[in-house]
């Protein structure tokens, strides 16, 4: 009897041993799961840093490789820029070369004594007389002499060169205001005349005789009534040729010279679209 109050004490006895060394084994197993962890996290933050200090360099290259292509681009775009420039430059040594062969004084046919004098009539030099890069030499005018009774008779020609000009026939009136100005070059419509003469270049698109021609209006005759309209011309024909700078500057000039005339007008316009 003593036995069976002995037993239930043995066999709690056993249990909580029986526990106790269940549970001491794991101890170090569950420690060294966290510790491996820990590490496997360590390694690929640290693959993870390699990584990113890879790509930085790489990113690096490639952003120097960048900027010298940028800079040789940069630099193949000034020396077109260069070359631009100096075919502009030539251009208009060739304007300027023509001009001085194209424009010769037109002999008077009439028995009357001429009397020569400079374009300018003051010491002052008029801004459009000169464009920059361009050289161009004094003209001598024809001053106005006492018309012949003939003249009458000759105007006919420039009536008849304007209209053939209106009417889309630059040819035949271009052939006629030669006519008259070789006739009559000191008439009063002469300048008139030049001025058309560079109206039918232009209307064929020969915009660099037209530029000529237009200049020749303020050359042999500053103070006529059509030099504004041959500025504003002259201005536009360069747009026409793509050659901006002088554009703007004729057109500028015309502004600042003759500001009430009805080319300034037009000039302003085409001045805005021309600087955007």
């Amino acid at each position: 009897m003593r036995y069976f109050h002995i037993l239930p004490v043995l066999i709690l006895i056993i249990s909580v041993s029986g526990c106790f060394s269940g549970k001491r084994p794991e101890e170090p197993a569950f420690g060294g799961s966290e510790e491996w962890r820990l590490k496997s996290l360590e390694e690929n933050f640290l693959n993870f840093k390699e990584g990113m200090h890879s790509q930085k360099d790489l990113i690096e290259s490639n952003y120097q490789q960048t900027r010298t292509d940028v800079d040789l681009i940069q630099d193949r775009l000034n020396k077109l820029d260069d070359s631009i420039a100096e075919l502009k430059v030539a251009q208009q040594k060739i304007i300027a070369s023509q001009s001085e062969i194209s424009i010769a004084a037109v002999p008077v046919s009439v028995p009357v004594p001429v009397v020569e004098e400079i374009v300018s009539s003051s010491n002052e030099e008029k801004p459009w007389m000169n464009v920059p890069g361009e050289k161009v030499e004094d003209v001598a005018v024809v001053a106005p002499v006492t018309p012949p009774k003939s003249f009458g008779n000759v105007e006919n020609l420039y009536k008849e060169g304007v209209n053939f000009v209106m009417n889309d026939a630059p040819l035949k009136g271009r052939k006629l205001l030669l006519k008259f100005l070789k006739k009559s070059p000191a008439n009063k419509l002469a300048p008139n005349a030049l001025y058309w003469i560079g109206e039918t270049y232009y209307s064929e698109k020969n915009f660099a005789q037209s530029i000529l021609k237009f200049k020749e209006v303020s050359r042999r005759f500053p103070k006529a009534n059509k030099v504004p309209d041959s500025m504003l011309k002259i201005g536009l024909a360069y747009d026409k040729l793509g050659d901006k700078d002088n554009a703007i500057f004729y057109l500028q000039t015309l502004l600042d010279e003759y500001p009430k005339s009805s080319s300034a007008k037009i000039a302003a316009s085409r001045l805005r679209e021309i600087e955007g």
